[in-house]
């Protein structure tokens, strides 16, 4: 007889008593034990290896398989995050450490080396409802595993450092938070330079002044966001309206039958460790669907409704999800929802693409298909294909069999395309010549620190993502959600391009429904409208694919308060540096504390010891000229000179920026501070203030 707490011998009656399944007069508890790699058949407390699980005999076999099994883990649902202050769905304080950890992918492979949010993989799943604030302390606390009183000193992967971040920092593990689909200030929305190292926190507060959306949070560190990702750091992010955590309105399956899937794949090498290439792949996929944290995973449900998120966490394959019973035949399903709203009204599909990044609600009901296997399917012919990637056993007992609303469903009012004041030609393509090696890629033929596109706080501006490269690239603006308007075939020429066809309407599960993700099919334009507001700042144009953001798929746009009195004295309320430099200063991103000895920008260890010695307290900068023995082991240096990109007027009092020099932004009424903390034992003194300065500040 087994049970939730294990297995017994029970007589049937018994058995069924105790809500148990029963597993055949005469039957055991034993099951199939892997040894290193020996396979013998015993009970499961007797087992000092993987135990594959009452009824899972080894068939024979004297050696267990290096391999994943399918279908021998259970499919669990993320935790929800517990706040360390306030109520979970309400104003609520998280604290998200990235632990270095063991973690077991599949029963028959030995747990491995990964990284996850507070040791779980995927993360807790944050809760939050419209208008509640929700701050994160999110703390690089990756430490070795042989000795865990030390912070690692290198990546879990190797790192390409000849790519935009490792080319100053090396290899060592950066982190940065981002939450896809978020609304916030420029600060908090995940800006790929605003990494920490082992040891170091970084805050962000999210204001959740945005229609109700199931998002995600993953890492978005300059040159490692495919290394980061791929390590096991990422989770849900799940915003309610006030109806639907008050009174569950709309009425969709909730509870237990809800359950949100975060889809990514693995590559192993031969001892069964996720394995990435030396070099960024890309095309890049693995080989084993990972579901929740594991290979091949498995769930009993019951005979009625079933509300998934579907999330494609991967870093490059595209997925085109349907569920099918064993022997093929599919069952239609109703999407209620897509990135970031509901549909006005569900869609009734049998397949439904999926775009890294991108997240859908569908509603599947199996109430005629007990007894059976059903398996979440993905048809995508992209190499090495994974077909099935979860088994649910449908169960001979109902569950949710109400009726869901499928029409008149609550999402924001869409923007009419007149409101638009620019059309802005975002051209994505691959340049011939990169600074490491391969092709690098570019959008409109310019790199990452080139900001030239200006957008004015409140405006409405039709994008244009015209895509001369050979593949689908899908693509995500920080800050806003957009409605799909339409596609274009379209010839390229050199660097321009022609309209080349007829309209194309956007795809069935693009309609009617906000999104912050879309797919670029080649040869086209693909047109979405957006309106920008609430918050200025630089913010991030670029594609999900982790492979392609990390070479260079990304650009940065400003949205300004574009006003400006052309004083020359002061920078106003309504100013900022974007769009008055006459009044507003621009200044270097370089300050004592970063984490960075910024010889390029005249840091010394007299000037800032805190960040030009080592943690030996060796000086590792001598005339502007880094010293090669202090390079690595979490220590960064660099001869070149920092961005210019600290903007007065933004709100924000950061780097070099004082009362004296950009009054709005850094008066003694602030109540604004650096994100940024570190560890104090990590720190030499004296304690410097989060700008460098040595007034009588505390280190936190």
């Amino acid at each position: 007889c087994v049970t939730d707490s294990g297995c017994s011998v029970e007589t049937e009656a018994d058995c069924m008593g105790a809500g148990g399944e029963y597993q055949g007069d005469s039957s055991t508890c034993d099951g199939a034990c892997c040894i290193d790699f020996v396979c013998t058949e015993v009970p499961e407390v007797a087992c000092d290896g993987i135990f594959f699980g009452v009824g899972f005999f080894c068939d024979g076999l004297s050696v267990c398989p290096r391999e994943p099994v399918p279908w021998v883990d259970d499919l669990t649902v993320p935790s929800t995050a517990v706040p360390r202050y306030g109520e979970a769905g309400g104003n609520a304080r998280y604290e998200f450490r990235v632990l270095s950890i063991l973690h077991s992918l599949n029963r028959a492979l030995s747990p491995v080396p990964m990284w996850g949010v507070n040791g779980e993989i995927p993360g807790p799943t944050i809760e939050a409802t419209q208008g509640q604030l929700v701050t994160v302390d999110f703390v690089n606390d990756l430490r070795r595993l042989d000795a865990p009183e030390e912070y690692i000193t290198s990546h879990l992967h190797t790192v390409m450092e000849c790519v935009k971040g490792p080319d100053t920092y090396g290899d060592a593990a950066r982190l940065s938070l981002r939450v896809h689909g978020i609304h916030a200030r420029a600060e908090y929305s995940g800006h790929p330079s605003r990494t920490i190292l082992p040891g170091q926190t970084y805050t962000y507060k999210f204001p959740n002044q945005q229609p109700a959306a199931t998002m995600w949070y993953h890492d978005a560190a300059q040159g490692l966001t495919r290394l980061n990702n791929y390590a096991g750091i990422g989770g849900f992010y799940h915003l309610m309206s006030a109806e639907e955590r008050y009174s569950n309105v709309p009425q969709f399956p909730s509870g237990e039958y809800y359950i949100p899937l975060f889809i990514s794949d693995v590559a192993l090498d031969e001892q069964g460790v996720p394995d990435y290439p030396d070099e960024i792949a890309y095309a890049f996929a693995g080989e084993f669907p990972v579901v929740n944290g594991k290979i091949w995973p498995k769930t009993e449900l019951k005979a009625g409704k079933y509300r998934f998120t579907l999330l494609n966490a991967a870093g490059k394959r595209p997925l085109a999800l349907s569920f099918r019973l064993e022997g093929g035949d599919v069952i239609p399903f109703h999407a209620i929802a897509a990135d970031q709203s509901y549909y006005s009204e569900a869609v009734l599909l049998e397949e439904l693409i999926v775009y890294p990044s991108e997240r859908y609600d569908v509603v599947v009901d199996f109430f005629h298909h007990r007894n059976r296997d059903v398996f979440l399917f993905n048809s995508d012919a992209t190499t090495p294909r994974i077909a099935e990637l979860v088994r649910f056993t449908i169960a001979d007992r109902s569950g949710f069999t109400a009726a869901f609303e499928k029409d008149g469903l609550p999402q924001p009012p869409f923007i009419d395309e007149l409101l638009s004041v620019r059309n802005r030609t975002w051209v994505l393509d691959e340049t011939s010549s990169g600074s490491c090696g391969a092709s690098e890629f570019s959008i409109n033929y310019q790199s990452f620190d080139e900001v030239e596109d200006v957008v004015c706080i409140g405006d409405v501006e039709v994008w244009e993502f015209a895509n001369a490269f050979g593949a689908v690239i899908p693509m995500h603006a920080h800050l806003v959600q957009f409605q799909v308007l339409e596609r274009f075939p379209v010839q390229f020429t050199d660097e321009t391009f022609e309209i080349d066809g007829a309209r194309l309407a956007p795809e069935p599960w693009e309609r009617d429904v906000w999104k912050d993700t879309v797919a670029c099919p080649p040869d086209q334009v693909t047109r979405v409208i957006a309106r920008f507001e609430d918050f200025t700042g630089p913010f991030v144009v670029d594609s999900p694919v982790m492979e392609y953001r990390d070479k260079d798929m990304k650009r940065q746009f400003v949205v300004s308060k574009c006003d400006c009195d052309y004083d020359g004295v002061r920078c106003d309320n309504t100013e900022d540096a974007w769009g008055c430099p006459s009044d507003c200063a621009l200044t270097s991103s370089a300050f004592c504390g970063d984490g960075i000895c910024q010889a390029g920008d005249g840091e010394t260890c007299g000037t800032c010891a805190r960040d030009c010695r080592n943690k030996e307290g060796m000086c590792c900068v001598s005339a502007g000229v880094c010293t090669a023995m202090c390079i690595g082991g979490g220590f960064a240096c660099t001869e070149v000179a920092a961005p210019v990109n600290v903007a007065c007027g933004d709100g924000l009092c950061e780097a070099r920026e004082t009362a004296a020099t950009c009054a709005v932004d850094c008066s003694a009424v602030s109540t604004n501070a650096s994100p940024y903390k570190s560890n104090p034992a990590q720190l030499p003194t004296p304690c410097h203030n989060v700008h460098g300065h040595t007034e009588s500040h505390h280190c936190v």
